[in-house]
């Protein structure tokens, strides 16, 4: 089962991001999480496991699906996209 890498971002400004890693994540962040530092990452195979990491990691307790929210689990190729991003992926500035 694939397992794509997820990042938690945060800024000293409150806001903060996370998600699956993706060039266009990457390209946006500046623009809603400004000043943002990478504080956590996880590997998930689907959105709930990811929520779930998440969730412990920020003392959160259980996530739970919203009822009728299709919750499926990633592709192979969704993973073989994060893949070869992640290998030309720049360098990034935190902070």
């Amino acid at each position: 089962m694939p397992r794509l890498l997820h990042e938690y971002w945060e800024s000293d400004e409150g806001y903060s991001d996370f998600g699956p890693v993706s060039e266009e994540k990457d390209r946006l962040r500046p623009s809603f999480t400004p000043h943002a530092r990478l504080v956590f990452s996880v590997r998930a195979a689907s959105w709930a496991e990811a929520m779930q990491l998440y969730n412990k990691h920020m003392g959160f307790g259980d996530y739970v699906v919203p009822d009728g929210t299709p919750s499926p689990v990633y592709t192979s190729q969704e993973a073989a996209e994060q893949k070869a991003y992640l290998k030309v992926r720049p360098p990034f500035a935190e902070g």
